[in-house]
């Protein structure tokens, strides 16, 4: 049996099982891939989680298995699940994830365990930081984070591999850890790659005149930079730029960011939507432009990939994911964290740069076919198999 734990909570309730999109996909692609049972170890998903792209799977079609732990806001479990999720990890022939204290139960067992991991030192600090206000709270939950990352790097050191989910954690683990995996997580299929006719089609439209449509498609929250791309798109506004900008998610800034649009009187122009079905939100994105990400944070994003597969540029922040992301891609502008004016700025340049948008358009679809989610998730598997 091969136990994964994931931090995106499920529910099994009258024989269907409620689960995230891309982890149904990418689980049943190991249950068909690798001879081993499968076992999914999950939070229980309650009202108040945030995540969007939830999916419905009668149970008898999913093949694999799926525990659901009650856990605290660490993922440690409670109760009687503690004792459960031991068992489970006791069972196992390997364990790949992280998690509800796994990886210190594979150790001690002496299991072949190979950790997932995807938020460098800076991401979870700010991720610590970001609920609280003032200087001694702020400080308490770095000192905390600090010393949790240390004790994480001692337990990721007797890993018998390790996966890293972006640039900016594997920059960050292969200093301690000899055998890492790089991967770029995305729920970007080859099918779901827009074709090269309907490329060239909305390439061309663009060049014709066309007014060029720009996207954002994530949380509304303050880390995602989600406000600096509503003030991105009022800069362009002001600056008289012929766009749109639509805006495609949920979460604690919508209001804030729907009433800055209205006091700018830019309704017509800027539009900040509820979240949409994950193919509906990739038949928006083929239609448009250009991806605004304001992120301010270095987590490895799904968007960054996912807008490649849409043949979007991508004009943003240089965070330590966009960064390396736009160097390997060729496909997009960077500028500095935290200043949407200067964003702004750059992309009233770029819109008036049609041969530019083109050519970084057809290389986001180029490097969008080099890492489907299919081709990650085989460079995985056969890790795997090696540990197995």
């Amino acid at each position: 049996m091969i136990l994964l734990p994931t931090f995106s909570p499920c529910v099994i309730a009258d024989g269907v099982l409620r689960i995230d999109r891309k982890v149904h996909t990418g689980t049943c692609l190991y249950a068909e891939s690798l001879d081993a049972e499968i076992v999914v170890l999950a939070p229980v998903l309650s009202d108040g989680d945030r995540q969007m792209d939830f999916i419905e799977v009668p149970l008898d079609q999913v093949p694999y298995r799926v525990e659901t732990v009650r856990c605290n806001g660490n993922f440690e479990p409670l109760g009687t699940d503690v004792d459960r999720v031991a068992a489970l990890v006791r069972e196992a022939r390997l364990l790949y994830g992280t998690g509800f204290g796994t990886e210190q139960y594979a150790r001690s067992l002496g299991k072949t365990f190979i950790p997932v991991v995807e938020y460098n030192l800076r991401t979870q600090i700010e991720v610590a930081r970001l609920p609280v206000s003032g200087f001694l709270r702020r400080g308490i939950r770095t000192v905390r984070a600090l010393i949790r990352t240390a004790r994480e790097v001692l337990t990721l050191r007797a890993a018998h591999s390790i996966h890293c989910n972006g640039y900016p954690i594997f920059d960050q683990t292969i200093r301690f850890h000899a055998d890492c995996l790089l991967y770029l997580d995305s729920r970007m299929g080859r099918e779901m790659v827009i074709d090269e006719e309907r490329l060239e089609a909305r390439i061309a439209s663009l060049e014709g005149g066309r007014r060029p449509l720009l996207l954002y498609s994530g949380r509304y929250e303050a880390m995602k930079g989600a406000m600096d791309v509503v003030e991105v798109g009022v800069d362009l506004f002001e600056a008289g730029v012929d766009f749109e900008l639509d805006l495609y998610g949920k979460g604690d800034q919508a209001e804030a960011m729907r009433a800055c649009v209205e006091a700018a009187g830019a309704s017509e122009r800027i539009r900040v939507h509820d979240a949409i079905p994950y193919p509906e939100l990739v038949e928006r994105s083929h239609d448009s432009d250009l991806f605004v990400c304001c992120h301010v944070q270095d987590d490895p994003s799904c968007t960054y990939l996912e807008s490649c597969g849409s043949g979007l540029p991508i004009a943003g922040y240089g965070n330590a994911m966009w960064r390396p992301f736009a160097a390997a891609a060729q496909n997009g502008l960077v500028t500095e964290l935290g200043e949407p004016t200067r964003l702004a700025s750059a992309i009233k340049e770029l819109l008036m740069n049609r041969v530019q948008l083109a050519d970084w358009a057809r290389k986001s679809r180029a490097f969008a076919l080099e890492h489907t989610f299919e081709a990650e998730f085989e460079k995985r598997i056969s890790a795997l198999r090696k540990h197995l």
